[in-house]
């Protein structure tokens, strides 16, 4: 019991409360619908919306977040055109919000927890800032993302 981080199990019980109260407040889903007519997956503009949707999402609210607020109605989006566009869609939510976790800091929980265990370590204690994770993440997500986009488009 000595090993479990309490505060990082405050922190996703948070998480998860906050996501299920906006949620609640039907802003994501009128977002959504303003946004769904520019984020048809059918089209190469449309993933580009999406993926650059779930960029900016995933870095303000993380990627966890990100996907439980968008997974079923991009899913939902995605269906009405054809069940192998609704496998697409998850594909690069998956895809998109697990390499935006790479962007900064804020776009990955496990990346807040490397930071902390970092900064604690008794040998190193290695303090890694937001603009020094940003100076390689921000070319190395726009470029990781870029390449597995039209592999997952076919």
């Amino acid at each position: 019991m000595s090993q479990v981080s309490y505060s990082l199990l405050i922190f996703f019980c948070g998480m998860f409360i906050t996501v299920d109260g906006f949620n609640r407040t039907g802003l994501p889903g009128a977002l959504w619908n303003a946004l769904e007519p520019y984020a048809r997956i059918n089209h190469a503009s449309g993933v580009a919306v999406l993926s650059l949707v779930i960029l900016l999402l995933s870095n303000v609210a993380s990627n966890v977040p990100t996907v439980l607020l968008l997974g079923g109605q991009v899913a939902r989006s995605a269906a009405a055109l054809s069940p192998a566009d609704e496998t697409k869609a998850w594909l690069i939510l998956a895809w998109v919000s697990t390499v935006a976790g790479n962007l900064s800091l804020l776009g990955s929980a496990a990346n807040l927890i490397v930071c902390e265990q970092a900064r604690r370590s008794q040998h190193y204690g290695y303090t890694l800032t937001f603009w020094g994770h940003i100076v390689f993440g921000v070319p190395s997500t726009l470029i990781v993302t870029a390449i597995g986009l039209p592999l997952i488009r076919g």
